[in-house]
This record gives C-alpha cells, sequence and structure tokens, in this order.
C-alpha cells in the first residue's frame, strides 16, 4: 500500500493568533487645536508596553417578589480601565512631560495654553503582524514592495484621552537598568477592529 503524504492543514499563517510585541501608537490631537506640534507627540522612542485595554460592566441585582429563589440581573454602568503606556527616557524628547504641563496649564488659568484649548486627544493602537512577508502581510492600501506599509491585524481607538499620571523610575547608583517613564491616561471608552484577513488590514476609524 502505498504512503499517503500527511499535511497539516491547520498550522498556517493564516491561523496563527496575532503577535502582540509589533505595535506602534499614534496620537491625534484635535483638528482645530491652533498648536498641535506644543504637545509634542514626536517620540524619538516607541512605548515598549501597552496595558489596560479593559472594558467592564456593572450587574444590577433585582428581586422579584414572589420570585425568591433566583435575582435577575441586569446590566448597568460600563467603565474602560486607565491605559498605561510605558517607554525608555529618551534625551530630547520631553512629549509626556509637555503633555502634563499643558494639562495643568489649561485647568489653573488656560492663559498659557490659549482660551478654549484642549489637553484631550484620541490615540490609535495598532497592532501589527508580524513577520512582515513581502508581497503578504501588507496594508489593503498601498501595494507590495518598498514602503508597502505594515499589515495593521487589530486597531484600538481610544477616544477623549488625557494624562492622569507621570512617573518615572527610581534612580540607583548601584543599579544596571534603564531610566523608564511611564504615564497613565484615563479616557472616555475604545472601539476595536480586526483585519479579515492578511490580505485586508483594519479599517480606519
Amino acid at each position: 500500500m502505498a504512503q499517503q503524504a500527511f499535511t497539516n492543514v491547520l498550522s498556517t499563517l493564516a491561523t496563527d493568533p496575532i503577535r502582540n510585541f509589533r505595535f506602534l501608537v499614534e496620537f491625534l490631537p484635535s483638528s482645530d487645536e491652533a498648536t498641535p506640534k506644543d504637545w509634542g507627540f514626536s517620540a524619538k522612542m516607541g512605548f515598549t508596553s501597552v496595558s489596560g485595554l479593559t472594558v467592564s460592566t456593572e450587574a444590577i441585582q433585582y428581586r422579584e417578589g414572589g420570585y425568591n429563589t433566583t435575582v435577575h440581573q441586569l446590566p448597568g454602568q460600563t467603565s474602560f480601565s486607565p491605559v498605561t503606556l510605558s517607554k525608555g527616557v529618551m534625551l530630547g524628547d520631553s512629549s509626556q512631560y509637555a503633555w502634563m504641563k499643558r494639562l495643568f496649564s489649561v485647568i489653573s488659568s488656560g492663559a498659557k495654553a490659549g482660551v478654549g484649548a484642549d489637553f484631550r486627544c484620541d490615540m490609535d493602537i495598532s497592532v501589527l503582524s508580524h513577520p512582515n512577508a513581502a508581497g503578504l502581510l501588507v496594508s489593503s492600501a498601498t501595494n507590495a514592495g518598498a514602503g508597502a506599509a505594515p499589515h495593521v491585524a487589530l486597531r484600538f481607538r481610544v477616544y477623549n484621552a488625557w494624562i492622569t499620571n507621570l512617573s518615572y523610575s527610581n534612580l540607583d547608583a548601584g543599579g544596571n537598568s534603564l531610566m523608564v517613564e511611564e504615564m497613565t491616561l484615563v479616557h472616555e471608552g475604545w472601539d476595536a477592529k480586526y483585519a479579515a484577513d492578511y490580505k485586508a488590514s483594519a479599517d480606519t476609524f
């Protein structure tokens, strides 16, 4: 009897889960902002970690007279956890501190930031496919080849985010580590869009 060739139809690139170590964070100041460059969002080094993309809905328990065995569960208020972003401190890159100063200026007097200025912005977190094989994992908006945009497998759009906490790692003369800057953003919710496959990228909002 001839030996039948064995093929594993499940082990393909299309069935692999999305990797979580290749991502891009973009800040989107409002279009009516007079001087968005003052926000300092042109970072020289990207974030090393993003955490806090969590949504939860409270349950309201409701008891009905004459029905004492169980309680009804009704959906209540939905809340979104703060998002925390961490990156190494780079010379010449004071973008996060500039955002915190802008927040303080707006809520204290508004004189330095300008009348009607805002400290909120939307934020895109794009999870990129890996590996980025030429001609396969590229955005549908561009053709394969040189300069092709990376394939976006999943994109989060965070709405009305503003910085609520900024912290730096401890200074230790006996240590051997990098100085890390961490900021926490509160926001008013987020949406998520998934790419249908490796030929079509996640659409923009």
